[in-house]
Parts: C-alpha cells; sequence; structure tokens
C-alpha cells in the first residue's frame, strides 16, 4: 500500500477538527423545545433543598411520583441560567452539539480511516438532528456514544473496560436512556463468546455498571423507571409513538442498517453474534419510537465504520487516531467553544417568542395555589416563572394518570363533558391559546373574563 503523502495526512488531521469548529454554526437553530423550562426549574428547585414524591409539590393531581432522571444537567445549567441568564441554555445546547460531534467523531476513528468515520459521523448528526435542542437528552448522547463504542470495543477483543462503570454511573445522573447503555453491554456480554479468556471479567463489568446505575442519587428505584415513564405516557406524547419512515433522519438511520448489511454481504467473514444481535436493535430502536432513532444510529455507527474499512480500507487509515490528531480535533473543539457557539448562541438568544412573556405579571399577580389549566407546552414556562401557582396539569405527563391526561384533552379541544373536567379540578385561572376551544367555551359558556393577552395567548380568570 502506497505511503500517505503529507498533503494527505494534513487533510486527515485538519479537516475533522474544521467540521467540528463550525458544528454549532451548521446544527444551530432558534430556541423553541418547550421542556428546558420544566428542566430549568427542576434544577432550581433541587438546588433549593427540595424534593419530589406524593404528594406532589408543585401540582394536585399527580398520582405517580415524579423522579427527575434528568436532575445533574438541570442542576448545572439552572445554576448558569442564574449566573449568566438565560442565554446559557442556548451556550449548553450548542457546546453539546459540539461535544456529540467530537465523541461520535473519535467513537468510529478508532474502528476506521478519517474518510468513512465523517461520512458514518455526519449520518449520525442527521439521525439524531430532531433531538439537537436544549434538553437534557443532549448529554445524554454524548454520553452513551463511548459508552455504546466501549461496549463494543470488548465484544471484539473480550477486554473489560472498567470505564464504563464510572461513564454509565454519570449516564444515569444525566438522563433515562442509560438504560439503552446497559442493554447494548447486555448483548455485546451474552453474544460474544463465553468461552473467550476474559468473558468473566465482562459479566462482573455489565454488574458494576448496572450497580453504579442504582448507586446514584436516586437510589435504586431508578432501575423502574424506564418502565413506568413510557407505560404512563407512550400514547400521548408524539416522541414515543412509532416513527414514521418517510421522517429524513428515520431514513438515514434506515440507510445505515442498510448499509451494514450490504457491507456484511461483500465481507469474507461472517458478522458476529452481538452484531447481528445489535442491528436487530438498531432496526427496532429506528421503528418503534422517533426519541431513540438518534440511539440507534450512535449503536450502528461503530459497526458500520469498522466494516466499510474492511470493504474500502484507504490511504489515510491510521487506527486508533494518531495522537497530533487528537490534539488537533481538541484544537477544534476549543474553537467552537471560543468562536462559534457564541456566534451560534448569540443569533439564537433573543426573547422567547413561544412563551408569552408579557403575562408574567399577570402570573405573578395571582393569588398562591391558585389552580390554573394552561396549554401543556407552556407549563414549563408556567411553573419556572410562576412557582406559586399550581398546574392541573404540566409536562411531566409520565406522573399523571392516563385518565387525567386523556380528560386534559379533551377539555382542552371542549370535547362534551369538558366541564366535568374543569368542575373536578377546580381551576380559578387558563392560561390558554386564544384560538384553543377550551379558551371560547370558558368565556362564553363559564363566563370566565380576561385579564391579559400576549403572543396568542390569553390569561383568563374565573368568575
Amino acid at each position: 500500500m502506497p505511503r500517505r503523502t503529507p498533503l494527505l495526512r494534513g487533510w486527515a488531521i485538519l479537516l475533522p477538527a474544521v467540521l467540528v469548529a463550525l458544528a454549532p454554526l451548521v446544527l444551530t437553530r432558534p430556541v423553541g423545545d418547550p421542556s428546558p423550562w420544566l428542566h430549568l426549574r427542576v434544577g432550581q428547585f433541587l438546588r433549593q433543598g427540595g424534593g419530589f414524591g406524593l404528594p406532589d409539590p408543585w401540582a394536585p393531581f399527580v398520582t405517580h411520583a415524579y423522579v427527575p432522571t434528568q436532575w445533574l444537567p438541570s442542576v448545572v445549567v439552572s445554576a448558569l441560567t442564574d449566573r449568566f441568564g438565560l442565554g446559557a441554555v442556548v451556550w449548553s445546547r450548542d457546546l453539546g452539539i459540539v461535544a456529540l460531534f467530537a465523541v461520535v467523531y473519535l467513537a468510529v476513528r478508532a474502528v476506521s480511516d478519517v474518510r468513512i468515520s465523517l461520512l458514518v459521523s455526519a449520518a449520525v448528526m442527521v439521525a439524531a438532528w430532531p433531538a439537537l435542542t436544549e434538553r437534557p437528552q443532549l448529554l445524554g448522547f454524548v454520553l452513551l456514544a463511548p459508552v455504546v463504542a466501549l461496549w463494543q470495543a470488548s465484544a471484539r477483543d473480550g477486554r473489560a473496560r472498567w470505564s464504563l462503570v464510572p461513564l454509565s454511573w454519570l449516564l444515569a445522573c444525566t438522563h433515562g436512556i442509560w438504560s439503552l447503555g446497559l442493554a447494548v453491554g447486555a448483548v455485546c456480554v451474552v453474544f460474544s463468546p463465553w468461552a473467550r479468556a476474559g468473558h468473566r471479567r465482562l459479566v462482573g463489568a455489565w454488574v458494576a455498571c448496572l450497580a453504579a446505575t442504582a448507586l446514584t442519587p436516586l437510589g435504586p428505584r431508578i432501575l423502574v423507571t424506564p418502565l413506568t415513564a413510557g407505560s404512563n405516557g407512550r400514547q400521548f406524547v408524539e416522541e414515543w409513538l412509532p416513527s414514521s419512515a418517510r421522517a429524513p433522519h428515520v431514513v438515514v438511520a434506515l440507510l445505515l442498517c442498510a448499509a451494514l448489511v450490504a457491507l456484511w454481504l461483500f465481507q469474507a467473514d461472517r458478522p458476529s453474534p452481538w452484531q447481528v444481535v445489535l442491528l436487530l436493535l438498531s432496526i427496532a430502536l429506528t421503528l418503534s419510537m422517533q426519541r431513540t432513532v438518534p440511539v440507534a444510529a450512535l449503536v450502528l455507527a461503530p459497526i458500520v465504520a469498522a466494516a466499510g474499512t474492511v470493504r474500502w480500507g484507504s490511504l489515510d487509515r491510521e487506527r486508533p487516531a494518531p495522537r497530533s490528531e487528537r490534539w488537533v480535533l481538541l484544537a477544534g473543539v476549543v474553537a467552537a467553544a471560543l468562536v462559534a457557539v457564541p456566534l451560534s448562541a448569540g443569533a439564537a438568544r433573543h426573547e422567547p417568542s413561544y412563551v408569552p412573556t408579557a403575562l408574567e405579571s399577570s402570573l405573578d399577580a395571582l393569588p398562591a395555589g391558585t389552580r390554573v389549566v394552561a396549554e401543556g407546552d407552556v407549563t414549563g414556562w408556567l411553573l419556572y416563572v410562576a412557582p406559586q401557582l399550581q398546574p392541573v396539569f404540566d409536562l411531566r405527563i409520565e406522573a399523571y394518570s392516563p385518565e387525567h391526561v386523556r380528560d386534559y384533552i379533551d377539555a382542552r379541544a371542549a370535547e362534551p363533558g369538558w366541564q366535568s373536567f374543569v368542575t373536578r379540578t377546580r381551576p380559578q385561572a387558563a392560561l390558554l391559546l386564544e384560538s384553543a376551544p377550551l379558551a371560547g367555551a370558558l368565556r362564553e359558556e363559564s363566563h370566565w373574563t380576561e385579564r391579559a393577552h400576549d403572543r396568542g395567548f390569553v390569561l383568563l380568570v374565573a368568575p
């Protein structure tokens, strides 16, 4: 194989760093996710020494104790917001995008050359695009990428990576996605050769990761949250519904699956059983829920990159990435943090246009303990700017019974029987879209009066 020219070597070192540095400018978007307000309030509440249980400290109709599985990023970003303002939310998001691109690239670069690594990393970022928002799950993806890659490395060579234990603990403090990291680890342990030396250490590493998860500040109860959260709210939350194969990010994830199958067909060696099972798991993750499409891409990335390198090994291949390349990539991350992130955050940092900020004073004037029926997407903001109020429903959908959620949805649409929901929950105020059927029904049939309005929202009070 001919040696690489200096030009090729320079290209291989510089291009990944340049792309990482530019990632915030390319991938940023206006702030628009409703969830960060809720997480800011959670972080603020926990920092003040608060705790969740039953009865719920915020809302009167919660039936399942809320478990703040995203407590660590909520606490950190809340503290940063108190110090630097709401711009800290945007900065955190853009830094998360940079970190995700960098860790995915390093994960696949360990098994492939630069060109294939960049191609696969770009595919992962596209598959994860809808999730690259201000929510803590972005940090969950940043931590899940090395967890997945390390478990696959252990399955390949039989060596236990004990660094997975603290990583799993940190992931469990960050997002409920920790369960999928353990699932990938279980596949790698169960379907790798049991007779191979060191397999017992792989089992021990997985058990240690499970124990570390149970030893987070949330305690062992965190182990059942993946089941309870999904069962309570899956039928009502769009991102928990089955994916559409026509969505561009889903198409990219499915193309990764198809590319892997095609590459295996041209390989002389058969794929390992753990690789086949992870492919099947990735297909299930892609099609079962919109929120797990990025996870499928993260699971597939190292396998696809390795298979592509076997098929098309190129002149710029050095595995793992040479130290000089890693230092230059780090320089790209620093450049992004110092230049690109401030530019992208500055462009996105503006007064939120999707919440009625002019109503803050009117909401603050309502007596403490006032029950409010509000649009679901602004309930996180309501909890953050007016914590003295009690929403009859909020974004923590997993904390409510399915019957209560269904009644709220029907009442908001002013479906027959909406009066019984209002009678049962006894709200004294409503924060609704002016176009919402319930807003019109409260005005016309129950004689509620308008207190204020802003950006298409109206604040109504009971007579």
